[in-house]
């Protein structure tokens, strides 16, 4: 594969994440040999000219998808856009999944389906891939990552194919039909050191036990391969 101009959208908001340093690790890890790989922070107002890149990867984010009052949030978007527009290979994570189809949405002329999970997911879940020729190729019908989320995608956003489920989020990753654009509400770039600490931290602070997925699994749980697999897929497709 040759080298690429690789963009990471660092949407991290607790200034101890600032640089998504688990996503830049895969994200390096991965990507052809020789490529650059930049990251910029939406929230800080941080957005480089758009004919620079040749895929994006965005992150997760404590910033609720359904906010949009914060002034960063529509430049950000409208950013987000123009590169699903040229079609730029484009992977997005958790609130990156959601702006995702928050701006799909919007270009469809249609409110964005999205909203608060009847049943958060937090822990470590099991996922069913309904389509295994692309994204999650080398992956099993099912496997298992790390979830943090408290709100999701509700409905399949127009101009794409729902591509994974779980029992708790029927919308857990889709891609957008006839372009290299995928979105994942899950974290294959989090460590069991990482996912272990925050599920610890939650259950501290009281959060409801029901929500919390097997807490205390991560090492019998974790599989390397999933981040293997969707990251090495996600180059291999930006590449052709």
């Amino acid at each position: 594969m040759k080298p690429m101009r690789i963009l990471i959208l660092d949407n991290t908001r607790e200034e101890r994440y600032f640089g998504s340093a688990s996503l830049q690790a895969w994200v390096i890890r991965m990507a052809p040999v020789g490529s650059e790989v930049v990251v910029m922070r939406p929230p800080h107002g941080d957005l480089p000219p758009s004919d620079r890149f040749d895929a994006i990867c965005i992150s997760g984010s404590v910033t609720s998808c359904m906010t949009e009052d914060e002034p960063w949030i529509r430049a950000y978007d409208d950013y987000v856009t123009e590169h699903i527009r040229a079609r730029t290979p484009i992977l997005g994570i958790c609130y990156g999944h959601q702006t995702l189809a928050r701006c799909l949405f919007r270009m469809a002329g249609k409110a964005p389906a999205l909203g608060r999970s009847k049943d958060a997911e937090l822990g470590w879940q099991t996922i069913t891939a309904l389509r295994r020729d692309s994204i999650f190729e080398g992956l099993g019908e099912t496997f298992v990552s790390y979830q943090s989320h408290y709100e999701e995608v509700a409905e399949t956003p127009p101009g794409t194919r729902r591509i994974a489920e779980t029992d708790r989020c029927a919308v857990q990753a889709f891609e957008v039909e006839g372009a290299p654009v995928f979105g994942i509400q899950f974290h294959p770039e989090h460590s069991i050191e990482y996912a272990e600490e925050s599920l610890a931290n939650k259950l501290k602070k009281g959060e409801r036990r029901d929500w919390i997925l097997n807490p205390g699994m991560g090492k019998k749980l974790y599989d390397e391969n999933v981040g293997i697999r969707i990251f090495g897929n996600f180059f291999r497709i930006a590449n052709t």
